[in-house]
């Protein structure tokens, strides 16, 4: 926000202009206000001042908005013409371009610090809040709230060995501001220093050390323009907010710094008496280029929708201060436009376009909803996303939504090394919540503890999923993280409860879980094998890894309650758990293949195979069907020991079908296949059938 006074804008706009009438002609332009204040004689509103026109923290700047708003201009600030040598000025200045992209002094010598501030300038600080010192920095502050640019002003004859550096400061360091307090500086905070040490924080306030007090004689009148992200910065850090550095932060109109200086330097003799000095010194190292820009017209009324010819284009942006010109008088239809210095936030054409707007009167333009041609790319996982949905919906499930974050010892209840393909070490620096720290790698933790909750409230026998994001380490990313899109789903207790036609309930199983996945497979025609892992958070030889086309996607099979007990609730769960979770970005549909059932009659025969307990029926089934093409499927059916059979034994019971595409089967077909895969199973496994 900005203060400014009525009496101060009737200096620009004349004596007759009403309150009314300015904040009438300001409003209509877009700018707002928050209340205002009678005080000696003179109102003095707020105006909410936008971070990119810096021009209008100024009085001038306010009164040149006004006056356009009538077609009329202020005049221009006087060029002063002024010896410059920066080599014979009495101090010798150094300046860090980097931090410092102007910086201008003049020396005023036999200057009378205690004579009064004219009464007109110390009344119309007060008003907008700012404390009188003495007159020289009055007068400073008077002319920033005028022209917007700061001043500062130093006691020659205080600082140490003539010299004055503006650089980042080396190291850490204290200092007393004028306000009498210490503020502690940072290395690489910009500042302004003698031989002797920090003379002021550059662009925010200054010390005491160098201060203009009643007994100064000769002053250093300094106005410069200093990096905006530097103040800002050391501003914030420091929490020190002045007039000065809320302008430098916003930017200040570098090519009019010398002559505000110069016009400075002249009133405080008419106030205080002594003489300028000369020559003066201005460090300019990249000199001011005009703004010039090219501006479209059609471009410029199809973005607002507007039909507004070039001629008042040209009015419009003439009344505020803008120069045009028709550089090809073939094509009308573009116009140069030289922006006026002070406009910092004009930079582009969009912005020229924006003052139109503005200048044209935003009620003024028909609002009409754009017709934009887009083209519609279809996002896969999203819709995979969908697809999934409804087929667990479709089977049951109820779906869930879990933070990302879990707990930061989840490593090592889950029994998961580092090294392993489910770790990750990926905590949050500033996490929520002790239980919210780990990035999660699976989301077996957050769907686990999800079914414990609402065993917690009575509500058991559930089948739940999640669809959410699954995050490792990768430095091969940007962020130096991989997000994988991943499915889980996890079940307990009675899946069909006991009822009319059932005898008993029917509790989830480990098939069921497959069944499951197998459905979510077939859909996008997928087909999928499963590879035995050791997580230790599943139960024993129940956990296998989803392999598709060669790839690891995910995994399934019963959790470790006991193992996993450490998770609240868990031991509220008295059934067993099973859980499957598989990465979306796997999964692209397939044409599917049409098979059609041979119209020859399939035979079913029955194989009650006596083998090792460490020899999986995968590994039968492979071997049985290898043996001819007329075995079309495989399946075990039934599993059956005693005390009669080794420790390492059971008996398994093979059900296998048999049918040909071409004719009847025979006894003998089959009989000879039966041969070859039994001789198969005794060679490399030892298997034989049991009497």
């Amino acid at each position: 926000m900005f203060k400014f006074s009525l009496n101060w804008l009737r200096d620009y706009c004349g004596e007759n202009v009403e309150y009314d009438e300015i904040m009438r002609k300001l409003e209509i332009q877009g700018f707002e206000f928050e209340g205002k204040q009678k005080i000696n004689g003179d109102i003095v509103t707020a105006i909410e001042v936008k971070a990119n026109r810096p021009d209008m923290l100024s009085h001038i700047g306010i009164a040149r908005e006004i006056k356009a708003f009538d077609g009329e201009k202020i005049p221009k600030l006087a060029h002063e013409k002024f010896e410059i040598d920066n080599k014979k000025f009495p101090i010798k200045i150094k300046v860090d371009d980097s931090i410092c992209k102007r910086f201008c002094a003049i020396k005023i010598s036999g200057v009378d610090v205690s004579k009064p501030t004219p009464k007109y300038i110390s009344e119309r600080l007060q008003s907008l809040g700012i404390n009188c010192v003495n007159v020289v920095v009055d007068i400073g502050n008077y002319f920033m709230l005028d022209l917007g640019q700061p001043l500062h002003a130093y006691d020659f004859d205080k600082l140490a060995e003539k010299n004055l550096r503006v650089h980042k400061a080396e190291k850490d360091d204290e200092i007393t501001t004028f306000s009498g307090k210490f503020s502690k500086i940072k290395k690489d905070d910009v500042v302004i220093s003698d031989a002797k040490g920090i003379k002021c924080i550059a662009g925010i306030i200054g010390t005491n050390d160098a201060a203009v007090t009643e007994k100064t004689e000769n002053i250093v009148l300094e106005a410069a323009v200093f990096d905006e992200v530097s103040v800002r910065l050391t501003s914030r850090r420091l929490k020190i907010s002045t007039p000065s550095s809320f302008r430098f932060e916003r930017g200040v109109n570098i090519n009019a710094t010398f002559d505000i200086l110069v016009k400075c330097a002249k009133m405080i003799i008419e106030v205080c008496g002594g003489k300028i000095e000369v020559p003066a010194f201005d460090y300019y190292p990249c000199k001011f280029s005009e703004n010039c820009l090219n501006l479209n017209i059609n471009s410029a009324n199809k973005l607002l929708g507007t039909h507004i010819d070039r001629e008042d284009i040209e009015k419009y942006l003439k009344k505020y201060d803008f120069n045009c010109v028709i550089d090809n008088p073939n094509d009308k239809n573009f116009i140069k436009v030289l922006a006026p210095d002070y406009r910092l936030d004009v930079k582009s054409e969009v912005d020229l376009i924006e003052e139109i707007a503005r200048i044209h009167g935003y009620d003024n333009i028909e609002p009409v909803m754009p017709t934009i041609a887009i083209d519609y790319n279809e996002n896969k996982i999203w819709s995979n996303m969908a697809i999934i949905r409804d087929i667990l919906i479709g089977f049951g499930f109820n779906e869930t939504i879990n933070y990302s974050f879990i707990p930061n010892n989840t490593m090592n209840i889950f029994e998961i090394k580092k090294g392993e393909k489910l770790f990750s070490d990926l905590t949050l620096q500033n996490p929520i919540a002790n239980a919210y720290s780990l990035m999660r790698p699976t989301l077996a933790y957050s769907l686990l503890s999800c079914l414990a909750y609402n065993y917690s409230i009575s509500n058991s026998d559930l089948s739940l999923f999640e669809i959410g994001r699954a995050y490792f380490k990768d430095e091969k990313f940007d962020t130096g993280v991989q997000e994988i899109d991943t499915c889980g789903f996890i079940m307990s207790g009675v899946r069909i409860p006991r009822g009319f036609g059932v005898d008993k309930d029917i509790k989830y199983t480990y098939y069921d879980s497959l069944s499951y996945l197998k459905a979510v497979m077939d859909r996008f025609g997928q087909s999928f094998e499963l590879r035995q892992n050791d997580y230790k958070f599943c139960e024993e030889n129940s956990c296998y890894d989803i392999i598709l086309d060669g790839e690891t996607i995910g995994f399934i099979g019963e959790l470790n309650k006991s193992k996993l007990s450490k998770i609240q609730n868990v031991k509220l769960i008295k059934d067993k758990i099973f859980y499957c979770e598989f990465y979306l970005k796997y999964l692209t549909e397939k044409p599917k293949k049409i098979r059609f059932e041979s119209k020859y009659p399939p035979v079913k025969r029955l194989y009650n195979l006596i083998q090792k307990r460490s020899i999986t029926a995968k590994e039968i089934t492979d071997t049985i069907k290898s043996a001819s093409g007329i075995v079309t499927s495989v399946t075990a059916s039934d599993i059956y020991f005693d005390k009669n059979f080794a420790d390492d034994e059971y008996a398994v019971l093979y059900e296998v079908n048999y049918c040909s595409t071409d004719s009847t089967l025979t006894a003998e077909e089959i009989e000879t296949t039966e041969k070859i895969f039994l001789q198969k199973l005794n060679e490399k496994f030892g298997i034989n059938l049991k009497n």
